[in-house]
């Protein structure tokens, strides 16, 4: 390499890792408050799971992200939030040159704009401050895919075979939503090679290289399941919502607008048009873009269409489809790079659209920021200035307990739990998404009302109300924090069921 492509080289390394410095501050920023609904349950899990061996074989539940389980076994349940947090803090910003590498080899300035949309992406930093695996998985799937891509664009490099099975066991035991990133991976490789080798050695070559990572991503899937299977309880849901279409256009809508900022008037506008790019691209892929055109489009479409066309449930959560906003990503940074790099017009459109993407990101994670989750840890602080001596709660949901126990916990504050119709003075709620805030409930004949309120993101956090006995609201100084939210205020928390994978 020359002088003058050393330098380059060095410009660039000290862009993205500028940039990677960036994306660091916001996860770190969107790392404190409490822990959640599934982060605090992936604690206590980790907790009962007793030692390593648990996590793989005790557990057994959909929300046990296996290498994750194992750090917050680690650190103690009495850990802060934020310790809880760093591996996912560190994988998230890893992610930030890994994309960047991703694009790099075909453009520089590609490379630099795919960093700064991962840096800044809301669900990536979202995911990338939360004390669950998705972003080690995220990590995993961007190394797999530039594995293959490195091999597409240069040829096979000794041992690739065996990373890409390394790999795709690690991003497996960090969430089982690994596999779909592998699979893709695979498709795009034998789609590659078919068209320039024909099916059967594309078959062959496909197979020898991505042979071990299936094989890895398979044996993942059965150990799991046979671990619950052996188990007293088998393999435990924290909940199951059947396919809506309502519920799945609303999720890939949020994904699209938590991903790039990309919505529309109706839920189904942006996915159906974000769609439609995908398969104009994938049937007739643009000379510049080449075969990462198909790569680009499968991981776009190809777990929405799975999960339309087998009714999967739970499909209005957009973390599910987190293969399509990598996909989405990466096309977006491939685009921007080459605007850049040409001259006039297309050069300045590029500009404004990637200027427009970051300053929606910053807004966006900007307020995921002040929501914290929905301040999961807030209910206990307003019950410790209203009966500081401790205080009975009963819970409208099962799922909060475990995040009502653990910031009682973290606030050394004496809370339990009323079963049944034993005297409560506060109980917690739930707040759905879309439906108007309760003023008052009745538990037992006792009147209790809404005092306090919360409002979380559609891609994570619980939104939440917490009332109080009625005939207790002269006693007792005001309550900290933020007032009241108004009784019909449309919260953003989508959420049903305990614990959701």
């Amino acid at each position: 390499m020359t002088a003058d492509g050393r330098a380059q080289r060095l410009w660039w390394w000290g862009a993205v890792g500028a940039i990677a410095l960036a994306g660091l501050a916001l996860r770190i920023a969107a790392a404190h408050g409490g822990l959640w609904t599934d982060e605090a349950w992936s604690v206590i899990y980790a907790a009962e799971a007793r030692d390593p061996l648990g996590v793989f074989l005790r557990i057994n539940h959909d929300n046990n992200h296996h290498l994750y389980s194992l750090w917050l076994q680690a650190i103690g349940t009495g850990a802060p939030p934020l310790l809880a947090r760093v591996p996912a803090i560190v994988a998230g910003t890893l992610a930030i040159p890994m994309a960047a590498l991703l694009i790099g080899r075909r453009s520089c300035i590609g490379g630099i704009a795919a960093a700064a949309l991962f840096a800044c992406s809301p669900i990536l930093v979202s995911f990338g401050s939360e004390a669950r695996g998705y972003a080690l998985m995220l990590l995993a799937a961007l190394v797999t895919l530039w594995l293959v891509t490195e091999t597409v664009d240069g040829g096979e490099k000794p041992g690739t075979r065996w990373w890409l099975a390394l790999t795709a066991a690690v991003g497996m035991f960090s969430h089982l939503t690994m596999a779909a990133p592998v699979a893709l991976a695979a498709l795009w490789f034998y789609v590659d090679r078919r068209a320039a080798l024909g099916p059967a050695t594309a078959a062959r070559e496909t197979w020898r290289l991505m042979g071990p990572a299936l094989a890895a991503t398979a044996a993942v899937i059965m150990f799991v399941f046979a671990a619950a299977a052996a188990s007293p309880t088998g393999m435990r849901l924290g909940g199951y919502r059947a396919f809506t279409v309502p519920d799945y256009e609303a999720a890939l809508d949020d994904l699209g607008l938590w991903s790039a900022g990309l919505t529309g008037p109706w839920a189904w506008l942006m996915p159906a048009m974000i769609g439609a790019l995908a398969l104009g691209i994938a049937f007739r892929p643009p000379a510049w873009l080449g075969s990462r055109a198909r790569l680009y489009a499968v991981l776009i479409l190809a777990v929405p269409m799975g999960v339309f066309l087998l009714r999967v449930g739970n499909a209005g959560y957009a973390r599910y489809y987190l293969a399509s906003a990598l996909g989405l990503l990466l096309l977006m940074a491939d685009w921007i790079g080459r605007g850049l790099a040409a001259r006039g017009a297309p050069r300045t459109a590029a500009s404004a659209l990637l200027a427009v993407l970051l300053l929606t990101s910053g807004i966006r994670d900007w307020r995921l920021i002040g929501l914290e989750r929905g301040e999961p840890d807030r209910p206990v602080r307003d019950m410790a200035a209203l009966a500081p001596a401790g205080a009975n709660v009963a819970l409208a949901q099962p799922r909060f307990e475990a995040v009502a126990k653990l910031a009682a916990a973290h606030a050394g504050y004496p809370l339990r739990f009323a079963v049944g119709c034993s005297v409560a003075q506060f109980a917690l709620a739930a707040q759905e998404r879309g439906t108007a805030t309760r003023p008052t409930l009745r538990r037992c004949g006792v009147t209790m009302r809404a005092i306090d309120s919360s409002v979380a993101s559609p891609i994570t956090g619980d939104s939440w109300v917490l009332y109080r006995a009625e005939s207790l609201q002269s006693a007792g100084p005001p309550v900290s924090g933020p007032p009241p939210k108004r009784a019909g205020l449309p919260p953003l928390s989508r959420r049903a069921g305990v614990a959701q994978g």
